[in-house]
This record gives C-alpha cells, sequence and structure tokens, in this order.
C-alpha cells in the first residue's frame, strides 16, 4: 500500500513511519517542511521525503491512505497564535484534499483528532482549547472532501501520550524531572484524571490500520477510533507511581500553576470501543512505561 504522512518529523509522526516500514508492505512518502530533517530521522528503504506541498511528487506517487499528522499544538490563545494555527491546522489540510481530490488515487484518509475535543464528555464535541477547536473545524473540511472525491475517513483520537525522548517536553517528562530536583517544579493542583498511553502502542495502531485494510475499510464513515488504555490516573497519582520507580521524592509545587480556563478534568478512553472495531488494545501499562522511561534516562546520563 502507498501512504502518504504529513507530521512525519514529530513526536508520533516518526515513529509510526517506522512502524510503516517496518510492516513490509507499505511504501511510504512524507511531506515535510524540513527534508533533510526527515532523511536524517528516518533513512528507511521504503520511505521518500519531499517538501511539504509538493504537487507533483504527490501526483506521481498516487496515495492510497494517508495519515495527516501535521499540527500546530500549543497552549497559546493569545491574538498573535490565530493565524498560524489556522494555517497549520487547517488550511494546510485543506490544500492537501484539494491535491488529493484531483490525484483521485486516496481510498481512506487518516485523521488525527485530540481528546480535549471532548471537554464535556463523548456524547458531542465542546473543545477545551484554541487548538482543539481548530482539529473541530477541520473534520467539516473531511467530511466535504470524502463526500466529494469518495474515499473513506477515519478520526484517531490519542488520549495522553509519553514515552520516548523528545525535545518537547510532556507532563509526565516534569513530573520526572522533578525526581529530587533542588528546585520545585511548578504544576496545577494535579487533580485531573488522564488516560495515559504509551507512545509506541499508539504508533503500532497507525501501523495496524495499513495492514488491515479489509478491516478498516468495512468500518462506518467517519469513525472515531480513542487510543488509550481505559484507565485513568489522577496526575497526583501518577506522582507517586515514578517515587516508587525511581526511588526518590518528587519535588512539585502542586497549585503553583492555574488551569487553564477550560481545562479538561476527565478524559479516559472508550478502548474497548476502539478493541471492538479494530482489535487493537494498548499493551504498555504506566507502571511498565514509566519503568521504560527511567531505563532511557539512565542510558542517557553520565
Amino acid at each position: 500500500m502507498k501512504i502518504l504522512v504529513t507530521g512525519a518529523t514529530g513526536y508520533i509522526g516518526r515513529r509510526v513511519v517506522k512502524e510503516l516500514c517496518s510492516a513490509g508492505s507499505c511504501e511510504v512518502m512524507t511531506l515535510n517542511r524540513d527534508v533533510d530533517k526527515a532523511r536524517a530521522l528516518m533513512p528507511y528503504a521504503a520511505c521518500s521525503h519531499v517538501g511539504s506541498l509538493d504537487v507533483e511528487a504527490i501526483e506521481s506517487f498516487r496515495p492510497e491512505m494517508v495519515i495527516h499528522l501535521a499540527t500546530l499544538s500549543t497552549s497559546r490563545n493569545d491574538s498573535g497564535i490565530i493565524g498560524p494555527m489556522i494555517d497549520a491546522n487547517i488550511v494546510y489540510g485543506v490544500r492537501l484534499l484539494d491535491v488529493l481530490s484531483h490525484v483521485g488515487s486516496v481510498r481512506l484518509f487518516v485523521n488525527v483528532g485530540s481528546f480535549a475535543e471532548y471537554r464535556l464528555g463523548l456524547e458531542r464535541q465542546k473543545d477545551a482549547y484554541l487548538y482543539t477547536a481548530t482539529k473541530s473545524a477541520f473534520r467539516h473540511f473531511v467530511d466535504y472532501y470524502a463526500d466529494l472525491c469518495g474515499f473513506k475517513y477515519l478520526t484517531v483520537v490519542p488520549y495522553t501520550v509519553y514515552g520516548g525522548t523528545d525535545t518537547a517536553k510532556k507532563l509526565l517528562d516534569y513530573i520526572i524531572e522533578s525526581v529530587g530536583a533542588v528546585v520545585p517544579v511548578k504544576m496545577t493542583k494535579g487533580e485531573q484524571v488522564l488516560d495515559f498511553v504509551h507512545v509506541q502502542d499508539v504508533a503500532e495502531f497507525f501501523a495496524l490500520l495499513a495492514v488491515r485494510k479489509d478491516m478498516v475499510m468495512g468500518l462506518p464513515q467517519g469513525a472515531e477510533l480513542h487510543l488509550g488504555t481505559g484507565m485513568g490516573t489522577r496526575v497526583r497519582d501518577v506522582a507517586k507511581m515514578v517515587e516508587d520507580v525511581y526511588g526518590g521524592q518528587c519535588n512539585i509545587d502542586w497549585g503553583g500553576l492555574p488551569y487553564r480556563p477550560l481545562d479538561v478534568m476527565y478524559a479516559v478512553a472508550p478502548a474497548e470501543a476502539t478493541r471492538q472495531m479494530t482489535g487493537w488494545s494498548a499493551r504498555v501499562s504506566l507502571k511498565e512505561g514509566i519503568a521504560m522511561m527511567k531505563g532511557q534516562s539512565d542510558v542517557m546520563r553520565p
């Protein structure tokens, strides 16, 4: 299968590309702002890397499946971020869909959403952040082009992804860094209940979509596939788990940072529904994932 991937150099993207290339039956093309960076991160024989919207290359490649991971994710909601965020999360995606509509080879478009699109629960979308409002808005464009061009589309919704090493620190990274820290790490009160899913599990899910074509094409149009363990853990309790694994005390200033105005306080994936639709379930428990991160950090330290 020929698969086009956006956002391939990102935290999840580069792991997804690795899994796809390891599958043996996939030919991958990635769209990038920095092609040299992509080649350095993903030097796989089954993968080619081109510019961010190289129309000629896309037309020549004729992708059957698209995994759209490219996004500008930020907690900012000031006026200065509006233009860049809409350009990245809406305009770029719509331009890509327009190109694909002329190519005519796409059978499946995999969009990626956010659990924070469901601030008040899964019954309906209710965005928590400006970022997720742009993600919700983009779904309407995908739906329009799917009807226009006759391809199937799915929306994959990862929950609190962690693990591996990355330049952008995430919640669990800050908790781990607080172990034995001299200066307390400022955090919110830590009352949120979140579903922590390991990045490797997430990457393997995208590869599953590529190799299980019959199963995927049998899913309902616009199906939402929520990726998580189905188990929620309070952030303060995550810190206790880190202390147990690392053998030290977290130095955290709980309440040192305010919650955002519409912050998500509970986000746990309906994991059983995803398992029934796809056969996928997360394999790495949170405790196992934290232990894996300890092993990685031990290797990195002098």
